[in-house]
């Protein structure tokens, strides 16, 4: 199977496959699970997925990251959360990474850098 073929399949087929179980039980709590769960985001280099509780209904949210900088974004209610981070010597907002870059932020006053990813 060619790789234009595997990205063609939805997501249930993706998560049956993976099963690889006949059971008919199983098989329907899989499809629940597929369509009552977020689709995941496209994974960027260097970023993964990183998902926190949506702060308005408490459900996935995913962290994307647009022209702007990152973002929280909830695949249930679509609630937009912008994420950012303040220079603790400084006091003022770190410079976002460039999409596509490790998440490393940087302050404009200061050599400080920082991650969310240790949030």
């Amino acid at each position: 199977m060619n790789d234009f073929v595997d990205e063609a399949r939805s997501r249930v087929a993706h998560l049956l496959r993976m099963a690889n179980t006949t059971d008919d039980h199983i098989r329907a709590q899989i499809i629940e699970y597929a369509h009552s769960t977020p689709e995941p985001p496209v994974i960027s280099r260097g970023a993964g997925i990183v998902t926190t509780g949506c702060a308005r209904c408490q459900r996935t949210a995913w962290r994307q990251h647009d022209s702007e900088g990152p973002l929280w974004v909830c695949g249930t209610c679509g609630h937009v959360e912008p994420i950012t981070m303040r220079c603790p010597q400084c006091e003022v907002d770190m410079t976002p990474p460039r999409v596509g870059a490790p998440d490393r932020w940087e302050c404009p006053g200061c050599d400080r850098v920082g991650s969310t990813l240790a949030l």
